[in-house]
């Protein structure tokens, strides 16, 4: 079992566009998702998230992906879900804004592999996809660097 567990949703509204959140850490777009708390199931643990970053009141459609970065000890669980209810977030705790995004015109600055993520789903919808997940120390370096440059900048 991994050391940290997180769960992450994919989020469609009628318009068939995803759901996506700016984080207040770095200024990059991130699919709503967090860390599992203690004796939480997963579900639960998507919604709980989803509603804290973006305000919106969400179900779960099914688990469409298992993704370890072993760098990390880290398991993710990716989710489909929709809209129940709610409102958006203007300025949360975590959260500078949320945004809907149609799956072809994704923001360019995303928390890595989260791109490669939706793009997997779009092409395989009925698939739970499992996959380890790598990123380069360089390119993790790197990208830190970038984003720190542009947090000062803003």
């Amino acid at each position: 079992m991994a050391s940290s567990t997180g769960c992450i949703t994919i989020i469609f509204n009628r318009e068939g566009k995803i759901l996506l959140v700016k984080r207040k850490d770095y200024p990059v777009w991130d699919l709503p998702g967090g860390r599992l708390e203690e004796n939480e199931k997963l579900e639960v643990c998507a919604i709980r998230e989803a509603e804290e970053e973006t305000g919106y009141l969400i179900s779960i459609e099914r688990k469409i992906g298992e993704y370890f970065q072993p760098q990390y000890d880290d398991m993710q669980h990716l989710f489909l879900a929709e809209v129940e209810g709610g409102k958006p977030i203007e300025n949360g705790d975590e959260t500078e804004g949320v945004q809907w995004f149609p799956p072809r015109s994704l923001p360019l600055l995303m928390i890595p592999n989260r791109r490669r993520q939706i793009q997997y789903f779009l092409k395989n919808k009925e698939k739970l996809h499992k996959e380890s997940l790598t990123v380069s120390p360089l390119k993790i370096y790197l990208y830190k660097q970038f984003l720190t440059l542009l947090k000062k900048i803003r």
